[in-house]
């Protein structure tokens, strides 16, 4: 990384354009703070953390939580707005996890960022979240099965949000379908639970500031019921959707409740 030196005063906003030009989401107004472009941090653009906390009694308020890839940190903002006892949240891009502590600087939110794969981190982890929020990650695997597994051993409720493969919606749509190749799909199985797994490469810059996939080169695609009996062979019983997308410009995709009690 490049260094530089700042030659104005120290504010807010010479801590953001550290990474100019490389911000999706833009800051609450009240910051006033020139960042990204899209409202992430606000509940009406982005409702997926306000929809969990409807849906959960008594919300969000003292739960600790597990969030898998913050991006920019603003899910986990809205998380302690709505009371979270505690988050912390695992980024392994290194650009992504900086603005994370920025965000943490700016805003002063108390959560815990750290850097790294959270496969491993889940593989090694002794302790107990009341949520894992995964959004946004499972469609980035290499071995989705492995993870869904790894997130039933630590939590009783699950978050997700997540693309989904539909073969006559991705062969209908060139942009999506130049993505996918079928004759690397497989029949993956994972501690006795087994499913057709849908091969696609990325094939865009992994450099860029602004990409948003995971650490490989191609990731595998679940089939929508396969993810539910998946959860479901890992000790999930209730499931709550929240949005089920297949127009999804990026292919289709969900967003869930899974519960492993139906209380």
């Amino acid at each position: 990384m490049e260094t530089k030196y700042c030659k104005e005063t120290p504010s807010n906003q010479t801590a953001i354009d550290i990474f100019q030009g490389a911000w999706l989401s833009a800051f609450p107004e009240e910051y006033q703070l020139t960042a990204g472009w899209i409202r992430h941090f606000d509940f009406s653009v982005e409702p997926r953390v306000k929809w969990a906390n409807s849906i959960l009694p008594s919300g969000l308020n003292g739960r600790s939580i597990l969030e898998l890839g913050p991006f920019e940190a603003y899910n986990t903002w809205q998380m302690e707005q709505l009371g979270a006892k505690s988050v912390t949240a695992i980024e392994a891009n290194n650009l992504n996890y900086l603005k994370c502590l920025i965000v943490k600087e700016i805003t002063g939110i108390k959560s815990r960022f750290l850097y790294g794969d959270f496969i491993p981190y889940l593989e090694q982890c002794s302790e107990r979240f009341d949520i894992v929020w995964a959004s946004g990650v499972l469609y980035h695997q290499v071995e989705p099965l492995k993870l869904l597994e790894l997130i039933s051993k630590v939590t009783d409720i699950a978050f997700i949000h997540t693309h989904y493969y539909v073969d006559e919606v991705i062969k209908k749509d060139p942009g999506l379908s130049a993505n996918f190749i079928p004759k690397r799909n497989t029949i993956a199985t994972h501690n006795g639970f087994r499913a057709r797994l849908h091969y696609r490469s990325y094939k865009i810059d992994k450099t860029g500031s602004l990409f948003a996939g995971g650490p490989d080169d191609y990731s595998y695609w679940m089939e929508k019921e396969a993810i539910f009996e998946c959860l479901r062979f890992f000790g999930f019983v209730e499931f709550q959707m929240a949005v089920d997308d297949m127009t999804n410009p990026n292919g289709p995709a969900m967003v869930f409740l899974a519960k492993k009690t139906t209380k």
